[in-house]
């Protein structure tokens, strides 16, 4: 049996070398948009500050692939795919036949309709080889548009640099689709005490220069800088899927075994649009565990195992200079197409924040910045297994007496919530 899996990115690679270590006599073959092996998306703002070299932001190497006899195919885009004659056709008119497709494609960079945006001196932190460039260049002043993960981390890496830097955000506050406002407040507040600009509730109307940057124009003031980056998010890719007649909404739509709505084609990663683990609704995580995780369950349907997928999961941490936060599950702006009572609870010591999502008494996401961010994981907890908090409230005193180590978690819950000792 022939897979053929589009994209090389993380969830294509977990496709790859789960089903090359449970079945050799597959025929693999991955093909890549880009001209490089797996790497580690995650990494290059690392590698754009010096931090990281090159070589460590590969997840993998080219022996890797030839020992599991998994075939790459480089620098082809996947334009179309043909169902019933089980072939797809690349941009180069390359054609290759399949027995069973995966598409892990991801999405491309949202590039917004700004004018002057296709000057020279303007780059994204999200391919290898873009980064490359923007690594390569010479300047002192950058703006980054987007204060999604990307960017605040692209921003901490120029500012190392000895750039200065602005960031500029449409939102009210930053990294507005992982934190609530006053979370969100608080670690703009924390960027500005490291020297870095923060401009929220501010819009990007043009960019200014001949050929080159000079400035950035918003609807509240104008930049003079030589540098934009831009990280305004991602938008899954679905066009593909449709050139198959593939069922698409905000992402490619699959099933509970990751199946497309076409026979014999998969979809797994950022491109796809799964359910919310928790709450069943129709989510879009882009998030590296989940990809992993959808890539394990398409190889072993593939090798006939009829696994299932429960969902996706958010979860992800914001890392920049000094300052730590995660954060998980629903914010309160996610919480309002639910049915229930919503219910927030905080708790600030210095600059240690935290903050907890409640419906109905249950945990259904948080955020923490600073100490609490270390013991996330109790809240995450919680919300799997559905803890409520009532009922952790009524048995307080003899949870708080036993000397049962079982019940450790719910002690140091209690301390949280505010009804511990």
């Amino acid at each position: 049996m022939k897979v053929l899996i589009i994209g090389n990115g993380i969830a294509g690679n977990q496709v790859a070398f789960t089903l090359s270590q449970q079945n050799q006599e597959h025929e693999i073959c991955i093909i890549s948009a880009e001209g490089v092996p797996e790497y580690d998306p995650c990494s290059l703002p690392y590698f754009l500050g010096g931090e990281v070299e090159k070589k460590n932001v590969f997840r993998k190497k080219m022996e890797d692939y030839e020992q599991h006899n998994i075939t790459l195919v480089f620098d082809n885009k996947v334009v179309s795919i043909d169902p019933e004659a089980k072939r797809v056709t690349t941009d180069k008119g390359l054609e290759i036949d399949y027995d069973k497709l995966v598409l892990a494609h991801g999405g491309d960079l949202f590039i917004p309709p700004i004018e002057g945006i296709d000057k020279k001196g303007i780059f994204s932190c999200k391919q290898l080889i873009e980064t490359e460039k923007l690594r390569s260049h010479t300047g002192s002043c950058a703006v980054v548009i987007g204060s999604g993960a990307i960017g605040i981390e692209a921003a901490e890496a120029l500012k190392k640099k000895g750039y200065e830097v602005y960031i500029i955000e449409l939102f009210d506050w930053i990294l507005p689709t992982l934190f609530d406002e006053p979370a969100g407040k608080k670690l703009a507040a924390a960027m500005e005490g490291y020297g870095i600009h923060v401009c929220t509730s501010e819009k990007v109307l043009r960019i200014k220069g001949t050929d080159v940057v000079t400035s950035v124009v918003t609807d509240k003031q104008e930049i003079e800088c030589d540098t934009v980056v831009v990280a305004t998010g991602v938008v899954p890719g679905t066009a593909l899927a449709r050139t198959a007649g593939i069922e698409t909404g905000r992402g490619i739509q699959v099933n509970q075994k990751m199946e497309t709505s076409v026979p014999d084609i998969y979809a797994c990663g950022d491109c796809v649009e799964t359910v919310d683990a928790c709450t069943g609704e129709a989510a879009m995580f882009q998030l590296k565990h989940n990809a992993i995780e959808q890539g394990q369950i398409v190889a072993k349907n593939i090798l006939g195992e009829k696994t299932q997928y429960l969902g996706a999961h958010a979860f992800a941490r914001a890392h920049f200079f000094k300052t730590h936060a995660a954060t998980f599950g629903k914010t309160i702006r996610g919480t309002e197409c639910l049915l229930g009572e919503s219910e927030v609870i905080e708790k600030e010591n210095g600059a240690d924040y935290l903050r907890v999502i409640l419906l109905d008494g249950k945990v259904i996401g948080g955020q923490a910045i600073g100490k609490y961010a270390d013991t996330i994981g109790l809240l995450i907890s919680a919300m799997w297994r559905k803890d409520d908090i009532k009922l952790i409230r009524s048995k307080w005193n003899s949870i708080s007496k036993t000397k049962n180590p079982g019940k450790f978690s719910q002690m140091r819950l209690g301390h949280i919530f505010g009804f511990g000792a």
